[in-house]
């Protein structure tokens, strides 16, 4: 790889990522507009580019397939009629997987059990022979680099129809114990190379496809069990180690993840674990022991939250390094020099954009790269012998659109705890600024600066936005994890009202100049915010939001080790019992068949205001379903337009840009 790298430095060191920015107010239906490229893959040939493309607005998408010969021939085109495309992925020379997404049912049947049911499909390239489906319950659980005609999927054979009355009401996960299987994806002949269990979740493959590790949930006793099997063709496993679900402190949420096999010893894996310490690290474990042999990488602020292996997709790819954010900032421990080489080229090209090799071929002279920032919301390049070419932007519409600069800053909760928080400042003004407090959904999940859609659109309405990575936000170690416990509606909330008490006296915003908006978790932080004496925000914009924690609990009751940290974790305030608390304007918007969040959250809010007389309006978006990708533009389009008017009127918080009607 040496002699290429100093092919792309002589190549890419040219390369400017400038484009021009005239630093407008977009209308609101650019951003409401589906991304206009979502996926772009190489084929691990080199020969070909697939590239997910959005037909109109508010159209479907298709998948183009170009020459990397000649990028401006005309494309191969492959669509579908009843199915939405969602996303794809080679799993060889000449064959695409596809994910589609078709409405089933015309009103959810129970929580994570909604009108819309995915299905899998393999295709040639060149459309020959058509889409050949797959069990709608099938997964990807390895691509075989060295074996191009051979996958491995796990199914249970189980489609959406498949006894419809025993299904009712769960997940198809509840009710199979899928297999795994070699597929031909010429053939589509497979091959089974292990018959599931009930007993076990959670496998991970060793680089010949076969299965060498996995987790046993035992409810019964609420302990967690892992095991390996030191050879594939026994079927006996052997357990490593085991733990109880209240021991998080040492275990935290993730357990014990195994990253990769040793490919010099295999009684060895990469984990990435707490090992007794507050944060994530990365270490060598002795799979016959269960003992850590070594710790890789470990830091004292952030978790390492995912493994990096090289891009190649022509050939097996080796473990390469792990994932951190410092800062908010994505960031990499390599273990490879090669890879940190080849990494630093991209970025020293590419500069001020966070830059993601998705893959290459031959040595890495072809690769694709995304890159994206909080000023970019994202561009795809073909880079061939270090020339690179655009391929695609993800919102071409937006190319000329103000946004504003975002930073990264740490302010005290009241009770001592660092709270991190990402804020975008407006486009547009000066401070103090109109400020939106956009706390993310989950709570459980981690967030990272790159483009954030709503932070763009705000900011470009010359709105300040803050995404305060409260207590319970994952990557800030245990400590702050475990804070959360119980907190709902009552210390992760001071996080937030802390963080405008820091701002006011940053002199960034006003007391009178301050709302919430949020979606999910997000939107039950925005119905506290509401019912929380004494108030203080202008308004909230609570978006399928959960209003009722003993419901949402006995919702996401599962059967995975995190529905029993459920049990205790999501536990607080509920914001339907003070309803009659509310002094703020309150917009309520909820998607007609919302399966995560089901609209039921917001209608218990809804019927205690108006038992006590609450001033709100509600907004149902039809067909949309909680997650963003089921918000078609109609839906988006209301969406924004709700939430800009209600800033500027019921909040009075016009700006220049988002004029009071």
């Amino acid at each position: 790889m040496r002699n290429i790298l100093f092919g792309l430095i002589a190549g890419l060191l040219t390369v400017s990522t400038a484009h021009a920015r005239q630093g407008e107010v977009m209308p609101l239906e650019n951003f409401a507009t589906y991304t206009a490229v979502s996926n772009v893959a190489l084929s691990p040939d080199g020969e070909h580019i697939a590239i997910m493309r959005l037909t109109a607005r508010d159209g479907d998408y298709i998948i183009e397939v170009r020459s990397t010969d000649d990028l401006t021939a005309e494309p191969v085109r492959l669509g579908a009629e009843r199915m939405e495309m969602q996303f794809m992925f080679w799993v060889g020379p000449e064959h695409l997987w596809v994910n589609f997404r078709q409405q089933v049912r015309d009103q959810i049947e129970g929580v994570n059990q909604g009108v819309y049911e995915t299905k899998q499909a393999i295709v040639h390239w060149s459309g020959r022979g058509g889409f050949r489906e797959l069990p709608d319950d099938a997964s990807i659980a390895r691509i075989m680099r060295g074996d191009p005609d051979n996958i491995i999927i796990r199914t249970a054979g189980l489609s959406n129809e498949t006894n419809v009355e025993d299904l009712r009401g769960q997940s198809i996960g509840r009710v199979s114990t899928p297999d795994f299987f070699r597929y031909n994806v010429q053939t589509g002949r497979q091959t089974r190379i292990l018959r599931g269990n009930s007993r076990f979740q959670g496998f991970v493959l060793d680089q010949q496809g076969d299965p060498r590790f996995a987790t046993e949930l035992n409810r019964a006793d609420r302990t967690v069990h892992y095991f390996w099997r030191p050879d594939p063709s026994d079927p006996d496993w052997r357990e490593v180690l085991g733990f109880e679900i209240e021991d998080y402190e040492r275990y935290g949420q993730t357990g014990i993840n195994v990253v990769g096999f040793d490919p010099n010893n295999d009684t060895r894996a990469y984990v990435l674990a707490h090992n007794g310490e507050n944060t994530i690290g990365a270490h060598i474990m002795n799979l016959r022991t269960g003992e850590y042999v070594r710790t890789i990488y470990q830091r004292e602020d952030v978790d390492i939250r995912g493994s990096r292996f090289e891009p190649h997709i022509d050939r097996e790819p080796e473990l390469a390094g792990f994932t951190f954010y410092a800062d908010g900032e994505r960031q990499y421990a390599f273990i490879n020099q090669e890879m940190a080489d080849l990494q630093a080229v991209v970025d020293n090209a590419f500069p001020n954009t966070r830059n993601t090799i998705t893959a290459c071929v031959n040595e890495c002279a072809q690769m694709t790269v995304f890159s994206q920032s909080s000023q970019e919301p994202g561009v795809y390049y073909y880079i061939a012998n270090g020339q690179p070419i655009v391929i695609g932007r993800s919102e071409p519409q937006l190319l000329n659109a103000a946004f504003g600069e975002e930073r990264f800053i740490t302010y005290p909760a009241r009770d001592g705890m660092q709270i991190p928080a990402i804020v975008t400042l407006p486009a547009f003004g000066e401070a103090p600024f109109p400020t939106v407090i956009l706390p993310h959904g989950g709570p459980w999940v981690a967030e990272a600066r790159a483009y954030d859609e709503w932070a763009s659109l705000l900011s470009n309405r010359g709105y300040m936005v803050v995404q305060p990575q409260y207590r319970g936000s994952e990557g800030y170690g245990l400590r702050h994890w475990l804070a959360s416990w119980g907190q709902w509606g009552i210390t992760m909330s001071d996080d937030k009202d802390d963080g405008v008490r820091y701002l006011i006296e940053q002199g960034l915003t006003a007391p009178d100049q301050v709302a919430m908006f949020g979606w999910s978790y997000g939107g039950y932080a925005a119905f506290a915010a509401a019912v929380r004496q004494p108030a203080v925000y202008n308004c909230a914009i609570a978006g399928a939001g959960v209003s009722d924690l003993d419901v949402i609990q006995r919702d996401f009751g599962g059967t995975g080790i995190g529905s029993l940290l459920i049990e205790e974790g999501y536990a607080g305030m509920s914001p339907n019992d003070f309803a009659g608390d509310i002094t703020i304007p309150l917009l309520v918007i909820h998607g007609e068949v919302d399966q995560r969040v089901p609209a039921y959250q917001s209608r218990f809010m809804l019927t205690a205001m108006e038992r006590n007389n609450i001033p709100h309006r509600y907004v149902e978006l039809p067909d949309a379903d909680h997650f963003s990708n089921t918000l078609n533009f109609d839906n988006q389009l209301t969406l924004y337009t709700e939430l800009t008017s209600w800033l500027a009127n019921e909040c009075r918080m016009p700006t220049d840009q988002n004029p009071a009607r």
